[in-house]
Formats: structure tokens, sequence, C-alpha cells
């Protein structure tokens, strides 16, 4: 039905006026209320609850296709001359994977070793949850501390400048990291690019935040290992210098690290921590957009950039972590429901509410409640159009997977997934986010995995599930936003 307002006259001016007005709010109403129910989608927007992709997206990658950038040489400290290194998206440092064609080290994807670390994680992330949220044992009782623990597969490198003159160094990023630290070393040595304290001119003894232990103690899960002590220099995220920042100099490093030289911790944390020493900047404000497969490249943004620029975001409030956890080392989340193929899945809230759900980047599969999870299994099954079969050996982490031959079609259909969060923001994730191609290439697997090693552990996002979505942490703003970016490209 049209709507329409008197035409103007003197007589009329008034109603006319008030018409308009009238009209301008009610199409105001509308087009908020469309919005609002309107859910985030990654870079390939699902069709009537299904999206399609060319199964040929699971062969491995061979050639890296960032964008090209404008020409510039960066001196590594190994040594290393790199050439036309491409930014990130927005002007933000670029993200890669750990493997790949745009990794520094061209590793190759290793999914056993993929998902033996990220069982590793999941299982220090709730061994270490539960140690501190039980409330039934004295102290005493209580085992040790359980430690970290680092998927260096599954992670996400950067490229920061530490010291003057600036050297390069590849660190990983981890959300459930507080200490940033690099490999330091007086001597050339084999191996992973190592800070030189001697050569840098802005370098000083001692930690910047005269509060703090001078010594720090890093031990993960795996065995691999960090110590050494607090120092003071420069460090830049490109563009942005801070000309006095406290980082962890390693002097003793144990384990595999791939090819990073040390640790961008982006938990919340305390005065040490990366986001509270570059908050007088930053606002305790990043963004990152993970790219879908290996051979691309997503970015990492601080400050006001990383929540202003495009795309729109919709956020979700922050939540306080339940008595007993350690409220600087996650971020806990309101996940309330889960879609498949625009069908509400029979899930009830309160699944993902005890103990709670946090949101990883160091997490690769994402974990959910058995009854959850079964849900979501058991829905996927009967919308998918081609048989199942049994996982394969070394990606039994997954357990409901397809042979590509065995669908008989080049371009599949997947069904939807949308994840429903607190303050009426659903997120559609991207196909890529919904499966994960086996290593010879030939099929895939749901990407979801059941709580295992803790019947009542946390329900965790992983990275997987965040690909191509802009996801935005604005701590001091106590919410967490996501957006299309379009995987990436932006």
């Amino acid at each position: 039905m049209a709507m329409t307002c008197p035409s103007t006259s003197t007589s009329t001016s008034t109603s006319t006026a008030m018409c308009r007005l009238l009209i301008f709010s009610f199409l105001l109403l509308f087009f908020s209320c469309f919005m609002s129910n309107t859910p985030v989608h990654g870079a390939g927007q699902a069709i009537a609850g299904y999206h399609t992709f060319d199964v040929s997206s699971l062969l491995p990658r061979n050639k890296c296709s960032a964008p090209a950038a404008v020409e510039k040489v960066i001196i590594y400290a190994d040594g290393m001359t790199v050439v036309g290194i491409p930014p990130g998206g927005h002007g933000g440092l670029a993200i890669t994977y750990n493997y790949g064609p745009c990794s520094r080290s061209g590793r190759k994807k290793s999914t056993t070793r993929i998902f033996l670390q990220d069982q590793s994680r999941v299982r220090s992330i709730n061994d270490k949850s539960f140690t501190q949220y039980s409330t039934q044992e004295s102290v005493a009782e209580r085992p040790p501390k359980p430690k970290l623990s680092l998927n260096r597969d599954g992670y996400f490198l950067v490229d920061v400048g530490i010291g003057r003159p600036r050297n390069h160094f590849i660190l990983i990023i981890d959300t459930g990291s507080q200490i940033t630290w690099v490999q330091c070393s007086s001597s050339k040595k084999r191996g992973n690019p190592s800070f030189n304290p001697s050569l840098s001119t802005s370098y000083s003894y001692g930690p910047c935040i005269s509060s703090t232990d001078k010594n720090y103690s890093i031990t993960y899960a795996d065995g691999s290992s960090s110590e050494g002590d607090y120092r003071c220099g420069e460090f830049t995220l490109d563009p942005d210098v801070f000309p006095k920042f406290q980082f962890g100099c390693s002097k003793k490093t144990k384990g595999d690290f791939g090819s990073a030289s040390g640790v961008l911790g982006l938990a919340q944390g305390e005065q040490y921590s990366l986001l509270s020493q570059t908050a007088s900047n930053f606002k305790k404000k990043f963004s990152y957009c993970i790219p879908p497969v290996e051979d691309k490249q997503g970015y990492l943004l601080f400050g006001d950039k990383a929540i202003s620029s495009s795309p729109l975001l919709k956020f979700t409030p922050l939540l306080d972590p339940p008595s007993g956890f350690d409220s600087h080392e996650y971020y806990f989340v309101e996940l309330i429901g889960i879609s498949l193929a625009k069908k509400r899945l029979n899930i009830s809230s309160s699944l993902f509410a005890s103990p709670g759900t946090i949101i990883d980047s160091g997490t690769v599969i994402t974990r959910l409640p058995a009854v959850a999870y079964e849900a979501l299994r058991a829905a996927f099954r009967q919308e998918m159009l081609c048989p199942s079969i049994p996982p394969p050996s070394d990606e039994k982490l997954l357990d409901t997977c397809y042979n590509i031959a065995a669908c008989g079609v080049r371009h599949l259909k997947l069904p939807e997934i949308v994840l429903h969060f607190g303050g009426e923001v659903d997120v559609s994730l991207d196909s890529a986010g919904i499966h994960w191609g086996t290593e010879d290439g030939k099929g895939f697997c749901l990407a979801f995995a059941e709580i295992s090693d803790h019947p009542n552990g946390l329900t965790i996002i992983g990275n997987r599930q965040q690909v191509s979505l802009k996801v935005a942490y604005d701590i001091e703003g106590g919410r967490i936003g996501f957006g299309n970016d379009k995987g990436c490209r932006n």
C-alpha cells in the first residue's frame, strides 16, 4: 500500500511536513528492524540456506595469491631480504597461515599435526579452567596449574618490528596469551631469527614497567617452552611505533615454533600485556580477518580503525568470566543457539552457558557440548545429498566426512550454519568455516567436534569458523563484533 502526503499549499504546509516526518520515521524504523534481523555473512553469502562451492577449492594451493603491494625491501634479523610484502587489508598487518605458499617457511599442511596440537590446546584450556573453576577442593588438594598449549601449525602469523634500527620478526598471534616475547641472542645462530639487543639503540635492560617481575617462564603442554627476562625497547606494529614497550626476551627456547620467532599476546592481560601497554593509542581495540585458504592473506588492525573501518559490524556483549576463572585469559561471549539451512536446531542455550563459551584464535576446530554437536551433525547429514564415509585415519577428530567422487558433482551444496549470539547477533559462517578439506584433496569433513576430554568443558569458537569474517574486540566497550569482509579482500 502506497503512503502519500497531501499536496503542498500554504494551508497544508505544516501537516505535509508532519506527514513526511512520520513517513521518514516509519522507514527508518523498518530499515533498523530489517538490519537487526539480517545475519552477518562470511565471504560467500548463502542463498536460501545453502552455500555452493567448487570442490576444486579443496586441492592443495601452491602459489600465494595475495594482492600485489608497493614494492619494499624488508631485512629480517636472520639477513633474509623480502621484496614486495603486501600489507594486510585496510592498511593493517598481514596475517598468513603458518603453512602454505604465503608463509615464510613454505611448510606443507599436516592435518595430523594440526589436530594433535588442537586437541592439546583444548585440553589445556579446559584443564586450566577446571583447576581455577573448581570450588570442591582446597588449594592444597588441587593439582599443579596446567600448562598452556600452542597449536603452531593451526596458528596465524604477523610481521612486527623490534628495536632501532628496526628488525622484523614473524610472531604467532594468540588471543589466549598475555605475554609478547621474542627469541633473543647476541650471536648468530641457525634457526629462526633472534633479536640481538646489542645492535639496538632503543634497547634497555630491565622492564619498562617497574612493578612487574624481571623474569618470565612459559612451558607449553607439548613440552616446548620459553624463558628469559623482560626488556624494554622500541616496538613497531606498522605504522605505529612504541618507543618503550615491555616484551619477553627469550634466552632459552625449547621445541618447534615453526617459522615464528615468538608470540604476539592478544589476551586482555594486566599492565604488561600488549593491549594495556598500547591502550593510550589503541584504546584496547583490535580486529582481524583470517583468510579462508592458505594461499591468501588476512589482516590485523589496532585502534579506532579496527572498529570503524568497513565492513559494518554487529556487536555481542563481552561477558565477565564465571567466578574462579582468570578474567584476563579468555574472551567470553553468549552463544544462545545454532541454525542449519534456515532451521533453528532444538538446542537449549543453557548448554553453552555453563561453564561458558569463549572465542579463541588458537583453537582450530570449534568444540560443542555433546548434545549440541549431535544435533548439528544429525541435521548436517540429513541435508547432505551424498553418503558419508569414515574419516581418514589422520583426521579422526572429525567424524562426518564425504568423498568428492561419491558426491558426483563439481559444485557442491553445503547447508548454511548460523551461530546466534546475545544481543540479536546472527553470524552466518563462510563455507570454508563449515568444512575441512582432507589432506589428500579427495574429501572433506564437517569442521566441528564434540567436547570430549571434559564432558562439561568450555564451548570454544575456533579459528576455522572465524574465516572470512572481521572479528573486532572492543575491550573497554565490553563487546565483540562480527562483520562480512569478503574473504579478507578489503
